[in-house]
């Protein structure tokens, strides 16, 4: 490259925001071919056999029209399926688009966010984006609410992941709905993970009594539709009026649209996609207990176990055998290993591996 050449590159880097330039950028789990995938927590299952049949149907006229601004079929089933009406239910392209809306609609220079650490490292990137400050505030012991600080944290937005990640553990909603009445702004309950959780841990049914409260919901893990890209946000309809003036003009393509229809439709199928998880989740803490590791009580489609000292030697050792899990190098996360729940023939591979490394 010639100096030239440089010297404009950098002018034109030089455009761009300062805190653009300085933030770090969000590290999505590793995507390796070839590899066993237990770090993403993606459904070790395929979507519902609808899903396909819906994709093979596709007609050209899906791909040459743009799709409906508002997903409002799939607004309408999403709305009869949680009990919440379709004008208080958003679309977006994922949730952590559903994220970025919220971000972009409430916080402007000054304001700040606040999140229990550690939790879901995007919410730091979408804050670096939008130039406002994050605050973190501790889990109390034993993963439970830090209510006082989030109260003292002047923030105007909390998010709150419930089932946590990487934890896997689990808020009860009563906490949740005191929070939101002693709380100055808007408080996210993201409940990616929350059809593992056991029944009646939804925030859901909380919205009609605390309009300054939204949920969360993606079907990007129970539904196995990571790679298409749908999540949901649910709140008070006026809310989420504004909120529509914000989305990107057709935010869900219309082939996304079409099998989150078909994957929300079979309700059946979803059921046997969670027992089977969460059936395979039995089977994995028991054979991570036998390797003498204590792991964080379990709510989501993963677990977090305490390895100690040995945690990054050993995913790397893992990874070497074409198996990924997820390891932090942070202070707070360093001696620990999250773990997908995968297929049980999966899980007793990565086992017997891991018996040969600890041996």
């Amino acid at each position: 490259m010639s100096d030239t050449t440089s010297a404009a590159s950098f002018e034109t880097l030089a455009l761009l925001r300062d805190n653009v330039r300085s933030m770090r950028a969000y590290t999505p789990g590793e995507q390796v071919n070839d590899c066993l995938k237990l770090n993403t927590n993606e459904c070790a299952w395929p979507p519902a056999p609808g899903v396909l049949d819906c994709l093979k149907a596709i007609g050209t006229n899906a791909l040459r029209l743009y799709p409906d601004p508002v997903s409002q079929q799939l607004r309408s089933l999403a709305a009869e399926l949680w009990g919440h009406p379709a004008e208080g239910i958003l679309a977006g392209n994922g949730s952590d688009d559903c994220l970025t809306i919220l971000y972009r609609a409430l916080l402007k220079e000054g304001d700040s966010v606040c999140v229990p650490w550690p939790t879901y490292g995007l919410y730091d990137t979408l804050a670096a984006i939008q130039d406002v400050d994050i605050t973190h505030v501790s889990w109390d012991s034993e993963w439970s609410l830090p209510t006082k600080a989030i109260l003292n944290s002047g923030a105007k937005l909390v998010l709150i992941a419930n089932p946590n990640n990487p934890s896997s553990t689990l808020v009860p909603t009563s906490e949740l709905a005191a929070l939101a009445e002693a709380f100055d702004g808007l408080v996210v309950v993201d409940e990616a993970y929350g059809d593992y959780a056991p029944e009646g841990s939804s925030c859901i049914p909380l919205l009609n009594s605390h309009p300054n409260m939204v949920v969360l919901r993606t079907c990007s893990k129970s539904y196995s539709l990571a790679g298409a890209r749908l999540g949901f946000c649910l709140g008070q309809p006026d809310l989420i009026g504004q909120l529509m003036k914000v989305k990107d003009s057709y935010n869900v393509n219309s082939l996304t649209q079409a099998v989150g229809y078909a994957a929300l439709s079979d309700r059946s199928y979803h059921a046997d996609l969670i027992t089977n998880t969460l059936t395979a989740r039995d089977e994995l803490i028991s054979g991570i207990r036998q390797l003498g590791w204590d792991i964080i009580p379990s709510t989501g489609n993963f677990i977090l176990t305490h390895v100690g000292p040995d945690a990054e030697r050993i995913y790397l050792e893992l990874k070497g055998h074409g198996i990924l899990v997820r390891w932090w190098s942070t202070p707070e996360l360093c001696d620990f290993l999250r773990i997908t729940v995968g297929k049980p023939a999966d899980q007793q591979r990565m086992l017997s591996l891991l018996k040969e490394l600890c041996g």
